[in-house]
């Protein structure tokens, strides 16, 4: 199984792949149907979010070094201890990496899974829309991040999905905090005045929904979960509409 990224670069902060909703709330149970649990061996160790009846998009720091046979794809879930008649297992029949993903920076970290069938569609289980062609979010906007990650700093997992609402920030501000490059395809949250809330790593490729749609995917965060002194980071996914639509029409 794939671990958290843990780095340091000179004079810049601690970051690390994604892994837990922090200061959150426990999720109504299937309010969230486009949601996926990527898994090894019965252990959920990323989100994903499906986008079409045979597609899910998650993360690419998800997939280093992880064998895609040994990955189960769980759709509508919400107690994964629990499952109920409403969750549906997958396989993974393909799995596509951004070209361009960098390990290091956590540019183009976007990866696409192509399911071995496609999934009933119900209530319960549901594709998102995608956001609006060169569509952004605006520095102030509400929205919120949702994963079954760990709910604190030592381990503590959740009973059932988590959810959590945060707001987007500038670039700007961003990339003064980070001392990196906040690029235009990535997305800022932070919850000023609010310790602990937002995300941290086994809640990578998670949704950032704004607007009923999914426009950010969980990517990277501080060495503390949902610190406010460092802004929680996601793949802006606008930004990639012409190469999601690429692969997805290629096959």
């Amino acid at each position: 199984m794939k671990y958290p990224i843990l780095l340091t670069i000179l004079f810049v902060l601690p970051i690390s792949g994604a892994h837990r909703i922090v200061g959150g709330r426990e999720a109504r149970a299937h309010s969230r149907p486009y949601m996926v649990s990527l898994q090894i061996r019965g252990q959920n160790f990323c989100g994903g979010t499906l986008i079409y009846p045979n597609w899910v998009i998650t993360a690419a720091h998800c997939f280093e070094d992880t064998r895609v046979d040994t990955v189960r794809v769980v759709l509508g879930a919400h107690d994964l201890r629990n499952p109920d008649r409403f969750v549906q297992v997958l396989n993974i029949q393909e799995s596509v990496t951004h070209p361009e993903y960098n390990p290091t920076t956590f540019q183009n970290d976007i990866h696409l899974l192509r399911l071995n069938s496609s999934a009933n569609i119900s209530s319960f289980v549901r594709n998102i829309s995608l956001p609006l062609d060169n569509s952004d979010v605006n520095p102030g906007s509400p929205c919120s991040v949702a994963g079954w990650g760990q709910v604190t700093d030592f381990g503590a997992l959740p009973r059932a999905l988590m959810e959590t609402d945060v707001n987007v920030i500038t670039r700007r501000a961003c990339t003064q905090i980070w001392r990196l490059n906040i690029s235009n395809s990535m997305l800022c949250t932070a919850s000023p005045g609010q310790r602990n809330k937002g995300f941290c790593s086994g809640d990578s490729g998670g949704p950032l929904v704004c607007r009923n749609r999914i426009e950010g995917l969980v990517s990277f965060s501080g060495r503390f979960c949902g610190d406010p002194r460092t802004p929680d980071v996601y793949t802006r996914v606008s930004a990639f509409l012409p190469w999601i639509q690429n692969v997805i029409n290629g096959r």
